[in-house]
């Protein structure tokens, strides 16, 4: 049997994932580009940044985005203790992995972050939750089964909050919130390789625009509030 871990109150960005509903992963070749793809993204609208570990010399990159006014900057594909520690350190304010590992849950929760590791089936799911995962990443969720596997997902376990994530685009973002998700990580879709590569930081931006415009709309219309999402 997994032991519990308690958590004690909502850590601010969790609070922040909730209201905004997006977060955007970023992957890069250099800090350099990762550093410059972030700021495009975060001036495009989408507050929660996660700066991946696979980025090289990603510690340094976390510093610097956790001084941007207005980004909720958090740490992706942490997949140690260490990485945690080090994530902490420079300021990240949730802890996003594609996998579950009880230290990296005990670190996000004694530093009051929010842990989000990735799961695929609802055992996964459960085993999560009973580390204290706040939120859990359906991932990869487009090879899953898309917005309709969510919605399996979440007949037997509706109090859940799961964020979509591998295999999200603008085109599923909504379909993704009405099945329930409590938010859509964006990866390529939004962090599209060969933009980083060309240093296209404008074109990033259009792009976090839309998906900012696109949920904006769907807030407005009443769309998600209609549907429990």
């Amino acid at each position: 049997m997994l032991p519990h871990v308690q958590v004690t109150g909502e850590p601010a960005a969790l609070s922040a994932l909730r209201a905004t509903r997006l977060v955007a992963a970023i992957r890069a070749r250099s800090a350099a580009e990762a550093l410059g793809a972030a700021k495009a993204i975060a001036h495009g609208g989408i507050k929660l940044i996660e700066i991946t570990f696979t980025v090289p010399d990603a510690v340094r990159v976390m510093e610097s985005m956790a001084n941007e006014p207005d980004v909720v900057m958090g740490a992706g594909t942490v997949l140690t203790a260490e990485e945690a520690r080090q994530a902490l350190a420079a300021g990240a304010r949730f802890i996003i992995a594609p996998n579950l590992t009880r230290e990296v849950a005990e670190a996000a929760l004694a530093a009051n972050v929010f842990y989000c590791p990735g799961a695929y089936t609802t055992n996964e799911i459960l085993a999560a939750r009973a580390l204290g995962a706040q939120v859990v990443k359906v991932y990869p969720v487009g090879v899953a089964g898309g917005p309709q596997y969510i919605r399996v997902i979440r007949e037997p376990l509706p109090d859940v909050p799961l964020l979509a994530a591998g295999g999200t685009s603008l085109e599923n973002m909504l379909p993704f919130l009405l099945a329930g998700c409590v938010g859509v990580g964006l990866g390529g879709a939004l962090c599209d390789p060969a933009l980083v590569a060309a240093g296209n930081w404008s074109e990033l931006t259009t792009r976090a625009r839309a998906f900012t415009q696109r949920l904006a709309q769907a807030q407005t219309s009443g769309m998600l509030a209609k549907a429990g999402a």
